[in-house]
């Protein structure tokens, strides 16, 4: 495809401000509105322009950023990675610059960007370590214990053999 003139000039005004209106960029190259429209979805029809974006400006004090990513394996590079469905992450990144982000965007199928408005450090309670008596043998279940719901009343087990063996006397009577 050639591009001419005009063309290379909407490229250039787009690439600077994708939220320019037909009327704006005609405008500005003394165009009709009709005419950009018409370059622009030429332009898109031909694959010049593959899509409209943004860039985020790190001038806040928190430049901590969500995003939500596709992959077929645990993303690496990040401070955090949650596992949110099959091949998909809630990552946490702290961007020390704009590349940041766009080196996240380039390895990874980027779904969506959350920035952080504001981030808090709050004080971590200490939790009181629970102890629960096993419901089948009666020994202490300690930290996670195994837990079985039955008649609206809720079980706990120390071991899953316990839990097994609660199971099936429950289920030959």
């Amino acid at each position: 495809m050639n591009l001419d003139e005009h063309d290379l000039k909407i490229l250039d005004l787009l690439s600077r401000n994708s939220r320019l209106s037909y009327s704006e960029i005609g405008k500005i190259l003394g165009l009709t509105r009709q005419t950009v429209k018409a370059r622009i979805a030429r332009l898109e029809k031909e694959g010049i322009i593959e899509r409209y974006t943004i860039r985020i400006s790190l001038k806040t004090n928190n430049p901590i950023f969500f995003l939500k990513i596709r992959s077929d394996s645990v993303p690496e590079g990040f401070r955090e990675v949650y596992r949110i469905g099959k091949n998909r992450y809630l990552v946490k990144l702290i961007a020390e610059s704009s590349d940041d982000l766009g080196n996240a965007a380039l390895n990874y199928e980027v779904e969506e960007v959350i920035p952080v408005a504001e981030h808090f450090e709050l004080e971590t309670l200490e939790i009181p370590k629970i102890n629960f008596r096993c419901d089948y043998c009666g020994k202490e279940a300690f930290d996670r214990p195994f837990t079985y719901r039955l008649h609206n009343r809720l079980y706990v087990f120390c071991c899953p053999t316990c839990l097994d063996l609660f199971r099936e006397s429950n289920y030959s009577s």
